[in-house]
């Protein structure tokens, strides 16, 4: 077994992630402005709801836009694992530089949510990790947790010549080499 297996970024999945926050904030931009779009169901009140809509796009995807520039020009990993445990630098609700030890781990899985497969991973001690995150963090994993995941969920959406599957095999045995 290896020391360490890491998973890299593609600098050109991130830059398409990039090019689509872009895009869709400046969609929500134009929904903003736009005054003459109706849809018949909402009838006279569909001018409001658009422009709200579109204020929680630019919300939202600005936001997102942000974080995936600042992703691009990174030079984090995606995941570090080490015989120790692994660092999760996937995405904005990361643990970052936080080593999950295995010996916290008690199962590892695939979730799906619209069509996007994640790794997730169930701690032993699941409120003392909870304890552990930013107020906002902590409240979006609450929201994962009721959707039937665990409490870390990886996405290998920008990974690097490693799939989903294979970064899976490699923490089973990671995993397997500390029991």
């Amino acid at each position: 077994m290896k020391e360490e297996f890491v998973v890299y970024r593609s600098k050109g999945k991130q830059f398409l992630l990039v090019m689509l926050a872009i895009m869709m904030t400046i969609v929500s931009i134009f929904l903003i402005f736009t005054k003459d779009f109706e849809i018949d169901f909402l009838g006279s009140s569909s001018t409001y709801i658009i422009t709200l809509i579109g204020i929680i796009g630019v919300t939202l995807f600005g936001f997102f836009s942000i974080y995936s520039i600042k992703q691009l020009f990174s030079e984090k990993p995606v995941v570090v694992l080490t015989k120790q445990g692994f660092y999760d630098y996937s995405s904005a609700m990361a643990t970052k530089d936080h080593l999950i030890p295995w010996d916290d781990v008690s199962d590892i899985g695939i979730f799906t949510i619209s069509g996007q497969n994640f790794i997730t991973i169930r701690l032993n001690n699941r409120e003392a990790f909870l304890a552990s995150l930013s107020p906002i963090v902590r409240k979006a994993t609450q929201a994962n947790l009721k959707l039937g995941s665990y409490e870390i969920n990886i996405t290998m959406q920008s990974a690097k010549d490693v799939s989903l599957e294979e970064l899976l095999e490699q923490m089973f045995t990671f995993l397997e080499a500390t029991e």
